[in-house]
């Protein structure tokens, strides 16, 4: 009974994404105005980053990044 109460607390859900990695997805929009979620997804994955079309969405959200066709309308 004792062993139980002496483990560390797991913090529940799954990780945060790392900085770098919000970096890049940025850079990479910026760079390509064209790219929607799913290209810039798809260049993550050969660039070995495992990264959800949703969490890209929500971190160009944050960063105040339209989606890509008002992206690439702007850069015109």
């Amino acid at each position: 009974m004792r062993w139980k109460w002496r483990q560390t607390p797991v913090s529940p859900g799954r990780p945060p994404l790392q900085e770098e990695t919000a970096a890049l997805i940025q850079r990479l929009a910026r760079e390509n105005p064209t790219w929607g979620y799913v290209r810039i997804q798809g260049e993550l994955r050969r660039l070995g980053h495992r990264v959800a079309a949703a969490t890209i969405r929500r971190v160009l959200r944050r960063s105040g990044l339209p989606p890509a066709p008002q992206r690439a309308s702007r850069q015109t």
